[in-house]
C-alpha cells in the first residue's frame, strides 16, 4: 500500500483531471473495499470523491486502504500461479463440463469421482428441493467469488445442477476462477432427479415477520447472521451472533446441532449457501429467514445496534 501511495503521488495524480480511469475490479469484489459500480470515471472526480485519495500522508493512506480488509480468498494466490504456469484449454473444459448425465449416471459419477455436487439454481428454488449433500451457490449472485472462497481444491471434480440452458455459463464462470474440473451436469435438472423418485432434501424457511414475532417472544432463540463482519458491525439485530460465511468453518463447532437455528444474511443468497454447507455436514435443525436482514429491519420491530456508516464494508 505504501508503494501504491508513492506511485499515485509521483505519477498518476500528476496527470490531467480529464484522464479517463478504468477500474480493474468491480463493486463487491474481494480485492478491496468501497469500490464503485461505475465502469469508467475521470481522474479529477476520483481526486475529489475517492475516500483513499483524501489521505494527506502515506501512513494515513495505508490505514484507510487496509482497515477492515479480511484475509483474501484462498483462490487468489492459486489463480496467480495458474496465470504464470498455464491452464487448461477453455474449449476442452466446456466440452467436459457440459456432458449431459442421466440421474443414474450422475449418481454414479458422484460416487466414483468423489465429486462435489454444486447446485447453481436460485436460493428459493434450492430450498424447495435439492439432492442431499449438494451445495447451493446461485449463478445470480457473486457466484465465482463464493465458489473460490468456499471450495478449496481447484482440482475438485464438480457435478452441476442448473436451470435448463445455464450449463455452459456455469462451467465457463467456474473456469474463469480456476475450477476446470467440471465433469458433467444433470440432464433435465433437479426435476429429472425428483421424477425418478430419488431421495431429495429441502430447507425449512420462515418469513421475516414470523421470525421477528418468535424472536420478540423468546430472546433465547438461536440465530446466526452470516454477513461479513463489516456488515454486521455496521448494523445488526441485538442478540444475534455473527458467523461470516467466508469463515463458516471457524464457527461450525459453536452451532448447536440439536437446537433449531435461524440463519440470515442480507437478502437470502448467502444464508442458503451457509445452510447447504451445514446440512452437508450433518446439521438438520436449520431455518432460513426469507429476505434476510433487509426484511427483518423493514419490520421495524426488533432492536438493532446503532448504525455505523459502513466505510469499511467489503
Amino acid at each position: 500500500a505504501g508503494l501504491l501511495y508513492e506511485s499515485l503521488q509521483n505519477k498518476i495524480l500528476t496527470l490531467p483531471d480529464d484522464v479517463i480511469v478504468y477500474p480493474g475490479h468491480g463493486a463487491g469484489s474481494a480485492c478491496g473495499k468501497n469500490m464503485s459500480k461505475e465502469t469508467t470515471d475521470k481522474l479529477g472526480n476520483q481526486k475529489r470523491f475517492n475516500y483513499a485519495l483524501q489521505a494527506k500522508s502515506k501512513e494515513q493512506f495505508v490505514k484507510e486502504v487496509l482497515t477492515g480488509l479480511v484475509t483474501p480468498p484462498q483462490y487468489f494466490p492459486k489463480n496467480a500461479v495458474m496465470n504464470k504456469m498455464g491452464y487448461a484449454n477453455v474449449d476442452e473444459v466446456i466440452a467436459k463440463g457440459t456432458q449431459a448425465l442421466s440421474p443414474a449416471a450422475f449418481e454414479a459419477a458422484s460416487n466414483e469421482e468423489n465429486a462435489l455436487v454444486l447446485d447453481v439454481r436460485a436460493a428459493k428454488d434450492f430450498a424447495k428441493g435439492f439432492i442431499p449433500n449438494a451445495i447451493n451457490i446461485g449463478l445470480e449472485g457473486q457466484f465465482a467469488s463464493w465458489v473460490g472462497t468456499l471450495i478449496s481444491d481447484l482440482q475438485q471434480p464438480i457435478l452441476l445442477i442448473t436451470d435448463e440452458g445455464k450449463e455452459e455459463e456455469a462451467v465457463l464462470r467456474l473456469s474463469r476462477v480456476g475450477y476446470d474440473n467440471c465433469i458433467g451436469y444433470l440432464k433435465g435438472g433437479f426435476e429429472a432427479w425428483a421424477a425418478e423418485g430419488r431421495e431429495i432434501d429441502t430447507v425449512n424457511t420462515i418469513s421475516a415477520e414470523d421470525f421477528v414475532e418468535k424472536f420478540s417472544k423468546d430472546n433465547t432463540l438461536k440465530a446466526i447472521d452470516v454477513r461479513r463482519k463489516s456488515e454486521y458491525n455496521s448494523e445488526h439485530v441485538i442478540g444475534i451472533e455473527n458467523a461470516p460465511l467466508d469463515f463458516l468453518n471457524n464457527y461450525m463447532a459453536s452451532i448447536d446441532r440439536d437446537a433449531i437455528t435461524y440463519v440470515h444474511c442480507a437478502g437470502g443468497y448467502r444464508s442458503m449457501i451457509a445452510i447447504s454447507i451445514l446440512k452437508a455436514r450433518g446439521f438438520e435443525n436449520l431455518v432460513d429467514v426469507t429476505g434476510g436482514f433487509s426484511a427483518i429491519k423493514a419490520t421495524n420491530t426488533l432492536k438493532l445496534t446503532d448504525y455505523v456508516c459502513p466505510s469499511t464494508l467489503l
